[in-house]
């Protein structure tokens, strides 16, 4: 099995090779590089139908390869071509699309028990979902395909699906946990499911205390679930929420969400004092 680099990289993924694959003529592996370099510039600037369309050439070329591949499912989240996406990630995964099923995804979210970073696949189900390939599938790649999972199944309403995903790609890439828990509550605060929102805002803040805005988005995720006392029409605030609007303060008082914030502490009583500390966001 021969093992291939593709650089310049978001991160740095090692690409393996069926040695019985054979090459494609229309693409080298030069030809290759530079379009996964084209495609990710334009991904970056939200032209994803040319990202697709790059991508498409070149898995078409080179099927074995993972990151093209992996670049083709997030220019089609873009497109928001979600079923066309994870059957995307799902193959960079390695995972039978034929006897896959999903009605288990406690079953279908596991890996293999060997040590990160050594060649893993999708554990056996018990719907019968096998591995395609004993390709060496990076955290970074494991990592990125499970978390796409994850956002494509949050905007499909599946929220079991979508929590587990994220969970999967925390376990294979515990260097981002920060990010992906933080993207799951982005998503879901964007989805509108509190529930699910302060979840993953938890998960977040157990990872990274630092982050202000995730202090936000427990504290909004709360506020769903205030009263208003017909009499006086004050508001109370659910245990935990007051505190971490305010903490939200104390570290972005000039923040985007600040305004916000004041008016809801305002409404239910709660003093809005900002120590001001600063944030990275």
């Amino acid at each position: 099995m021969k093992r291939i680099t593709l650089l310049p990289a978001i991160f740095v993924a090692t690409l393996a090779v069926s040695a019985q694959a054979p090459s494609a003529p229309d693409m080298s592996l030069e030809e290759i590089n530079a379009a996964v370099v084209s495609a990710r510039a334009a991904t970056a600037a939200k032209h994803y139908a040319d990202a697709e369309a790059l991508m498409l050439k070149a898995t078409a070329a080179k099927p074995d390869l993972l990151v093209p591949r992996l670049e083709l499912g997030l220019a089609q989240i873009g497109e928001k071509k979600y079923p066309e996406a994870e059957a995307t990630f799902k193959m960079v995964l390695g995972i039978d699309l034929e006897s896959q099923k999903l009605a288990h995804s406690d079953d279908f979210y596991q890996t293999g028990n060997s040590p990160e970073g050594e060649a893993t696949h999708a554990t056996r189900n018990t719907n019968g979902g096998k591995v395609l390939a004993t390709q060496n599938r990076t955290p970074e790649i494991k990592g990125v395909a499970y978390s796409s999972l994850g956002e494509i199944y949050v905007h499909a309403g599946k929220v079991a699906e979508a929590q587990a995903a994220f969970d999967t790609a925390v376990k294979a890439n515990p260097t981002a946990a920060a990010l992906y828990y933080r993207n799951e509550t982005i998503f879901f605060y964007q989805s509108g499911n509190s529930d699910a929102q302060l979840a993953a805002a938890e998960k977040a803040l157990a990872v990274d205390p630092t982050r202000p805005a995730l202090y936000y988005f427990k504290g909004q995720a709360l506020v769903s679930k205030a009263t208003v006392d017909p009499q006086t029409q004050k508001m109370t605030l659910p245990p935990g929420c007051a505190e971490s609007l305010q903490h939200y303060l104390e570290l972005e008082p000039n923040g985007q969400f600040a305004a916000e914030v004041k008016s809801v502490l305002t409404a239910a009583g709660q003093p809005t004092k900002a120590a001001g500390k600063g944030s990275k966001g």
